[in-house]
């Protein structure tokens, strides 16, 4: 008896402990869009690596400039001295060579700053790579998510059309219907198996590359979408936004340092020494054609910085334009998932009274709207996050709720846009109202 009653002890304990590690197992794999982007910059290297080497080799040149601050002087002597002797003629010859460290009256100065500002300009840029890699990674882990669903989906279409064709063989035994019908019928199994196919190598590819990013297998399944928003997003100033996008992106910083960089350059070619002593000893250099391509060059530089201001400004408009879009494209898609919900409800009632014999259909429309509702979500975060990028912060800055209001401050009213009347979207107060 006390055998039986420790086994049955030690058969519960087990199983507390297998649940526990699935539980646990379950908890490891569940993964959110923060833990995409800490994955991808613990793990993505090799994705940084190209990025790494502009950076670095900008670095190697301010060092080198800055150890070459005092360049070697080189002073040559060289002295001969003839004596003549009655019996022996001989020639005593003597030298002598200095290197002392010289002043080249700022030159390498002015290029040292020059250089610091390219390695500045050339450590801008990299951060925005490295955001993109994040955003990229962001995008595939939303789309990995939107996949699952609509292979959910063509999966219980291809399901029902398999057994619609099944009955048809069977009426087609009956005389009930005639070869064509059948035929039609087999068409839509084949066409939604390879609307499956096509989908599975879609999702396939989505999670090579996402595992290759993060450096680690994903779950077979994954299992926590991202959660549709349902309070209104920060309406920006526009054009606020726009010039703080202006002063902080990345790419502008990395333009105005470059053009800096040129504007020094030109004012070190006229720091050459100029030594003089009493031997009337004196230099001369042909600098021009060099001060003209510099010249060229920033000109070049700051065209390419007005011409970057005004893509950027449209950008930052876009950017807020699309964010709006997207939100109401969630209201838009949440409607749909609600009247999905209602019909796929209504189509299993049908069918447990044998009234209703397309309940495949009702679930794929179902699937499919809970896979759009996911990709709108998507969207809009996605965009929330390429604002954060716009602006030059981390990624995962945008997907705050308050991002926007920390720089900009309170919502205002503008009266240059249409605003639709409030309280006729879907998810309002009033919805069930009449307008």
């Amino acid at each position: 008896m006390g055998f039986c009653w420790r086994t049955h002890v030690w058969i519960i304990f087990l199983l507390m402990i297998a649940v526990t590690s699935l539980w646990a197992e379950e908890k490891k794999l569940t993964l959110n869009a923060l833990d995409i982007f800490s994955l991808i910059e613990a793990n993505g290297d090799h994705a940084f690596a190209i990025t790494d080497a502009d950076f670095a080799i900008a670095q190697a040149r301010l060092i080198q400039a800055k150890s070459a601050l005092n360049p070697d002087l080189m002073l040559n002597a060289v002295g001969q001295n003839f004596r003549s002797i009655e019996n022996n003629i001989a020639e005593i010859y003597g030298a002598s060579k200095e290197c002392m460290p010289g002043y080249d009256s700022g030159k390498k100065e002015l290029e040292v700053v020059a250089t610091s500002y390219d390695t500045v300009r050339a450590k801008l840029p990299l951060i925005s790579k490295k955001h993109t890699v994040l955003l990229e990674g962001l995008a595939l882990f939303y789309n990995l998510h939107t996949s699952e669903l609509k292979l959910r989906a063509y999966n219980e279409i291809h399901a029902s059309a398999y057994v619609r064709w099944d009955r048809a063989k069977e009426q087609l035994k009956l005389a009930q219907i005639g070869p064509v019908e059948v035929s039609k019928a087999l068409m839509r199994v084949e066409k939604t198996r390879l609307d499956y196919f096509v989908e599975r190598t879609r999702n396939n590819n989505y999670r090579m590359r996402l595992e290759e990013l993060i450096n680690q297998p994903l779950p077979d399944e994954l299992i926590s979408p991202p959660i549709a928003p349902e309070i209104t997003p920060y309406e920006a100033d526009r054009e606020k936004f726009a010039e703080i996008v202006l002063r902080r992106n990345p790419q502008m910083l990395a333009l105005l340092n470059k053009s800096k960089a040129a504007g020094i350059r030109p004012s070190a070619i006229n720091k050459l020494p100029s030594e003089r002593d009493s031997g009337n000893a004196g230099h001369s250099n042909h600098d021009r054609p060099q001060r003209n391509c510099l010249a060229a060059k920033e000109s070049r530089i700051n065209a390419l910085m007005e011409l970057k201001r005004r893509q950027l400004r449209t950008e930052a408009h876009m950017a807020l334009m699309n964010r709006a879009d997207n939100f109401q494209r969630i209201i838009a898609a949440r409607a749909e998932f609600d009247f999905a919900q209602k019909y796929l409800l209504r189509s299993q009632q049908l069918y447990s009274l044998e009234r209703d014999t397309n309940l495949g259909e009702a679930m794929f429309k179902h699937s499919q709207a809970e896979a759009e509702l996911i990709r709108a979500t998507s969207a809009y975060r996605l965009e929330s996050a390429g604002i954060a990028v716009l602006l030059g912060d981390h990624p995962s800055k945008g997907l705050e709720r308050n991002y926007l209001a920390s720089l900009l401050g309170p919502n205002k009213v503008f009266t240059g846009d249409f605003v639709p009347k409030s309280g006729s979207g879907f998810g309002q107060d009033d919805q069930n109202k009449l307008n």
